[in-house]
């Protein structure tokens, strides 16, 4: 066996150039695939992003009431002692943002048409430390310094016919049921990434609120935002852990995290990554072919060579095990190239990002990613790329070592 390993590391260092053609076509395969789990786990994980930073956050928090009759939006049902809740959740760790919020159902007029509208009442000091609404905002967000001020979606202002700087009016219940209306100042619209705010959501202040829907300071949801982990299944971990401690806290209250908000829209990144799991197999089918055409030449270059070896006397199963032994040094230095050519280009993706936004046309193309995309570490998916170079080069290396061994001496010796 020494002698085997030995006589391999002399051939492979030998023909460095062949050994490096065949290193580099595994190493291209294997970085191709590594970024490509990368992105597309990233794109994923960018849903999910948009998903809190837009609508859930990572923990909501509502009484059991509000929360059974939550489609009707009550303003019946507020959270007692909102303030020393958002106090104690502050003091937790891994909360970077807290902030309260009240949704009534509303119809907005521009005199000519009405529209139903799913009213925002927010903290207009805190509500950006849980959701991310300042990226998506054309003109200016609401202040504490003006009453009457409302955000509009931009689909919702589009089929309204109104614009930042226009005025409309709002009509809503009351927190005593009593019909109110009013002029409002609009000083912004929100063109997000989610249609549905775009087409349905209106904002305004617990300053304009309590006036206008006798509203008391009442707080329906608390909404928690948790320090964002590049590692996905760390980041669930701690929702998780918080919420737990929540609820032990607050047993009175109901909490739910974004995982059990948004089950049906996770069902379909699971589909999607199904979907992403075939791309992947092609991909990898790809780089095979590439590495069995790249080794088996190799082998088929060297036929003479065996029948030289076999008329030596070394015996038909040495011969496979010393292209195994070829085939494994260079799988594995093909797999190193790999890994470290793909590990660093998605460093970059990881920490820098793809900037979608310096692509013409791609905001309009309908894709639901803005901004900048991130990659994904996935350590399954680069050992899995490093020992499927491994175990593929030493499959290329078998089945055409095996046969040409088989060969008889005087042919291979004239094999051209």
């Amino acid at each position: 066996m020494a002698t085997l390993n030995k006589i391999a590391w002399r051939n492979v260092r030998r023909n460095k150039r062949r050994t490096f053609l065949s290193a580099l076509v595994i190493a291209v395969g294997l970085a191709i695939y590594i970024l490509m789990n990368s992105v597309m786990t990233g794109m994923n994980r960018a849903n999910i992003d948009n998903l809190i930073d837009l609508s859930t956050a990572s923990i909501k928090i509502s009484t059991e009431k509000y929360h059974e009759e939550k489609e009707a939006l009550p303003l019946k049902y507020g959270i007692t002692n909102a303030d020393m809740l958002i106090s104690f959740i502050k003091d937790q760790s891994d909360v970077i943002g807290v902030t309260p919020r009240t949704q009534f159902l509303g119809q907005l007029s521009n005199w000519e048409d009405i529209m139903p509208v799913m009213g925002q009442v927010i903290n207009v000091d805190t509500d950006m430390t849980v959701f991310g609404f300042d990226k998506y905002i054309i003109g200016e967000f609401l202040s504490n310094e003006q009453d009457n001020e409302i955000v509009l979606g931009k689909d919702l202002a589009e089929e309204m016919g109104v614009e930042a700087g226009d005025y409309i009016t709002l009509y809503a219940l009351t927190k005593f049921d009593s019909r109110n209306a009013d002029e409002f100042y609009i000083t912004g619209l929100l063109g997000t990434t989610d249609p549905n705010i775009n087409l349905n959501t209106a904002l305004i202040s617990y300053q304009t609120a309590n006036d206008f829907l006798d509203l008391e300071n009442l707080v329906t949801e608390v909404d928690v935002a948790v320090e964002r982990r590049v590692n996905f299944d760390r980041f669930t971990n701690d929702v998780n852990d918080l919420a737990t401690t929540l609820q032990q806290s607050y047993p009175e209250l109901h909490i739910e995290t974004f995982e059990e908000m948004a089950q049906a829209f996770l069902g379909i990144t699971e589909q999607k990554q199904v979907f992403g799991s075939i791309i992947m197999l092609i991909i990898l089918a790809i780089a095979a072919v590439g590495i069995f055409n790249s080794v088996l030449m190799s082998v088929y270059e060297r036929i003479r060579e065996i029948g030289v070896l076999r008329a030596q006397g070394f015996e038909r199963k040495e011969i496979v095990k010393l292209f195994l032994w070829e085939g494994l040094i260079i799988g594995f230095f093909g797999s190193i190239m790999g890994v470290t050519l793909g590990c660093g280009v998605n460093l970059y993706l990881v920490i820098v990002g793809f900037p979608l936004d310096k692509f013409a046309g791609f905001q309009s193309s309908g894709i639901p990613y803005w901004g900048v995309l991130y990659g994904e570490w996935n350590i399954g998916a680069i050992v899995f790329a490093f020992c499927f170079g491994l175990v593929v080069a030493l499959a290329a290396s078998y089945l055409p070592s095996r046969m040409a061994s088989r060969m008889e001496v005087t042919k291979a010796l004239r094999f051209v």
